[in-house]
């Protein structure tokens, strides 16, 4: 099981590797940063999942304060 897990850690690192790579790539070419960010956003709709684990992060907090 030890081995499988650092195959996918290893995949995983890869891809990240990868897609750092061609942000990186793409930046020295000249693209915009917001394009990029719009572009994933508009693919993956990352934005919503930001302000959801905001939302929720901070019900949280205010939940433990409530406790004390």
């Amino acid at each position: 099981m030890k081995k499988g897990w650092r195959i996918i850690f290893g995949i995983v690192f890869t891809a990240l590797i990868l897609g750092a790579v061609c942000c990186g790539v793409g930046l020295l070419t000249g693209a915009d940063i917001n394009r990029i960010i719009m572009n994933v956003n508009d693919r993956y709709q990352l934005m919503t999942y930001v302000n959801a684990i905001t939302e929720y992060g901070s019900h949280v907090f205010q939940q433990v304060a409530g406790l004390f």
